[in-house]
């Protein structure tokens, strides 16, 4: 969800809009408390929490209410781990004497599970359960005019405080070639049907790591890529030692300290190609 820098309208030159009143804004009348922008997680806690508190609050969602969170992020991502830690578990049973044969993937019911599970939740963080909790919802788009002021489709809203809760979207590097390559994001993972017999990942942050340990264990051949020295260079060094650990354990190949310098995509497939590393290795 975005904030939209507000813009006046213009005109012909010599020429005044003859609808110009109709155009107007309805301005309401009572100012809200609470002005919040965006329907992830944090809008959502941060609207029933005022509300709680006894304040009168709007909210307001361009797109799905429940965010990342609920869409591509927490729900869909823990589900998929889940699947795939059934089948490494599987895989694994025998040194606990218990012997599984054939264990085998349906990754089309693997996805099916993966959406029944954000279906499940998806009630919980929908309008009429906000409303049911004192919060009112609109969908549509946020301009702010003024310090207390903003238009929400057609109306002029007063607010005393406003949250903007906007959210982020993966972040897309400027690799040659990789705007030709019919990439995924982790937005758009969640719209597989198809296992990929083989993928790369271009980073080793958290959603990486999850991503890569997922995919490994669901049979994909995956490679993950890092251009810091070590993966989640965020977090504490040893922890992430134990997870690079767990990823090679799984058979992900973890490369760091090299960046991508280009994306070579096959003839007559977009999906498929080559990856290349600042040192010349081909991947």
């Amino acid at each position: 969800m975005s904030v939209v820098a507000e813009s006046q309208p213009t005109y012909p030159p010599g020429r005044r809009s003859e609808s110009r009143s109709e155009a107007e804004p309805v301005v309401e009348a009572e100012p809200w408390d609470l002005l919040v922008v965006g329907g992830g997680t944090a809008g959502l806690v941060g609207a029933k929490t005022a509300v709680a508190l006894g304040a009168r609050v709007l909210l307001v969602e361009r797109d799905r209410l429940g965010g990342d969170c609920l869409w591509t992020g927490c729900v869909p991502s823990k589900s998929l781990l889940a699947a795939a830690s059934a089948a490494a578990g599987a895989r694994g049973a025998a040194r606990l004497g218990v012997e599984v044969s054939g264990v085998r993937v349906d990754f089309t019911a693997v996805m099916r599970h993966v959406h029944a599970a954000v279906d499940q939740i998806a009630p919980t963080d929908a309008a009429p359960a906000l409303q049911e909790a004192g919060v009112t919802v609109r969908q549509g788009t946020v301009r702010f005019t003024g310090l207390d002021t903003a238009t929400v489709g057609g109306s002029m809203v007063r607010f005393r405080q406003a949250l903007l809760a906007t959210g982020a979207g993966p972040a897309i590097p400027p690799i040659p070639g990789l705007d030709q390559a019919a990439y995924l994001t982790s937005d758009t993972v969640w719209g597989l049907t198809r296992l990929p017999a083989r993928l790369t990942l271009l980073g080793g942050g958290s959603i990486g790591c999850e991503l890569g340990q997922a995919f490994a264990r669901l049979g994909s051949r995956v490679t993950l890529l890092e251009g810091e020295d070590r993966i989640l260079p965020r977090e504490d060094m040893a922890a992430a030692a134990l997870v690079r650990d767990a990823l090679e354990a799984d058979g992900v190949d973890v490369r760091t300290g090299v960046p991508v310098s280009q994306v070579e995509v096959d003839a007559g497939s977009s999906a498929a190609g080559t990856v290349r590393l600042a040192d010349g290795t081909r991947l």
